[in-house]
């Protein structure tokens, strides 16, 4: 371990500072690799983005942004912001947005990371948030709503490396 020496440790503004500054350096070090990850939100609102608007996938309404370009190791909440129940629910790799998921009552339970098969916010309540979900893959993934998939409530996460 290395001897920090400091010149006149009669000044006590100086040695404030260096005590400051050695533990918000401990502090740093112990902060988990990930946690300093960028977290990105998608907003969910059938009444506030109700214009049809068009993505590569298909045709998608009530989500903002429609397409959101991530990176590995960053994660994605999704806010309720209407007055109605949501979730974020992966369609699997396809590229277009299917004319029927096919989804069952599970995806309205928590599940999954992006890039790792089948993932879901779970229900989401109006006004509530969904809990991080971590991109883990670079590709690009669509998914939609449960509840209003038929609506166009739908998306595209891209995940870049």
């Amino acid at each position: 371990m290395s001897r920090i020496h400091i010149e006149h440790q009669n000044d006590p503004m100086r040695l404030a500072i260096c005590v400051a500054l050695l533990g918000l350096a401990s502090l740093l070090a112990r902060v988990p690799a990930g946690a300093a990850s960028a977290s990105h939100t998608v907003t969910l609102d059938l009444t506030r983005y109700s214009m049809v608007a068009h993505l590569s996938a298909g045709d998608y309404a009530g989500v903002s942004p429609g397409r959101l370009v991530v990176h590995v190791g960053e994660s994605i909440v999704f806010v309720n912001a209407d007055s109605r129940h949501h979730t974020a629910t992966s369609l699997g790799e396809i590229s277009a947005f299917p004319q029927d998921p096919h989804w069952t009552d599970s995806v309205l339970h928590e599940s999954g990371n992006i890039g790792a098969g089948s993932w879901s916010t779970g229900d989401i309540a109006p006004g509530a948030r969904s809990a991080p979900i971590v991109a883990t893959k670079a590709g690009t993934y669509l998914y939609g709503c449960f509840f209003d998939y038929s609506a166009g409530m739908r998306g595209e996460i891209v995940v870049q490396p």
